[in-house]
């Protein structure tokens, strides 16, 4: 099968490293690259995604609701 950059991407948005540099985050950025590789339309790209937590994973903070 062929995917994006022939790599597994993460999804896992509250690691504290996802926004912070991570190569394998797949952001809307990286997205947007693949439908233009890939030249088929919007969301049409193969992306490779991690289907579990990867070990790189740091937890990070996470956004509190307030409710009041």
């Amino acid at each position: 099968m062929i995917c994006y950059k022939d790599m597994t991407f993460c999804t896992q948005s509250t690691c504290r490293n996802f926004n912070n540099g991570c190569e394998r985050a797949l952001t809307d950025e990286v997205r947007a690259d693949a439908d233009l590789w890939w030249g088929k339309g919007k969301d049409e790209a193969p992306i490779a995604q991690w289907m579990d937590v990867p070990n790189c994973y740091e937890e990070g903070e996470q956004l509190e609701l307030n409710w009041d």
